[in-house]
């Protein structure tokens, strides 16, 4: 009797113990599972793990790289429009083109030169800043001598319509009148050229002193 009991004890240890080396393995063998799929994890395990956090703070601006090689020259643009027309110069004169009918321009001239005598002469070109149409002859270039005036030359800055006036301001070692002349003829004629003339004068110191002359000229185109 007694060993029947003993037996029957030994037998429910071997099997409590059979089941209790069961549930260890599967428990060890639990923990060193490899998970190769999603489809191995519970859904809602799932969804818990795919919840995203707080997006963190922006980090530092790295350093700019290096400046990348050009481009391809791009395709010629169309054509723009025209600008508008600049502003008209002062009367549209310039020395390209022709002094008009009826107006007036003016200049100076000058010239001082050091220890001359009455052997000699001394010469001056002057230019119309815009050329006349065409040659002033030589009755109607009229000299006038320091401080006068004449009836087609009134003073400074006027000639009478087809007249070229010159106006002496300063004068000494000279005699009264130089020459005008015309030097874009050969020879030389006198009277002006369309685009200017030259004034001859003669020395009439003796003593080799300065000779000089200086004043203002005007002319009026016809």
């Amino acid at each position: 009797m007694v060993n029947r009991v003993v037996a029957a004890i030994r037998g429910n240890l071997v099997a409590w113990l059979a089941l209790f080396v069961a549930m260890g393995g599967t428990s060890l063998a639990a923990s060193h599972y490899v998970i190769t799929s999603t489809k191995q994890i519970k859904p809602s395990v799932l969804k818990q793990l795919k919840v995203r956090g707080k997006t963190g703070a922006a980090g530092t601006p790295g350093r700019a790289g290096p400046q990348g090689s050009a481009g391809p020259a791009g395709a010629t643009g169309a054509e723009g429009a025209k600008g508008a027309d600049g502003a008209k110069g002062a009367d549209g004169l310039s020395a390209l083109s022709v002094l008009p009918a009826g107006q007036t321009e003016s200049g100076e001239y000058g010239l001082n030169q050091s220890n001359v005598k009455n052997t000699q002469t001394m010469d001056q070109p002057v230019s119309f800043p815009i050329p006349l149409r065409e040659p002033v002859p030589a009755s109607k270039v009229i000299y006038n001598n320091e401080g006068t005036s004449s009836p087609h030359c009134s003073g400074a800055g006027h000639a009478d319509r087809g007249f070229v006036c010159i106006y002496s301001s300063v004068a000494g070692g000279i005699l009264a009148e130089p020459g005008i002349h015309n030097i874009e003829t050969s020879p030389a004629t006198e009277g002006t050229g369309r685009f200017g003339f030259d004034m001859e004068w003669f020395i009439s110191t003796t003593t080799g002193e300065n000779a000089f002359d200086l004043g203002t000229y005007s002319v009026t185109a016809g």
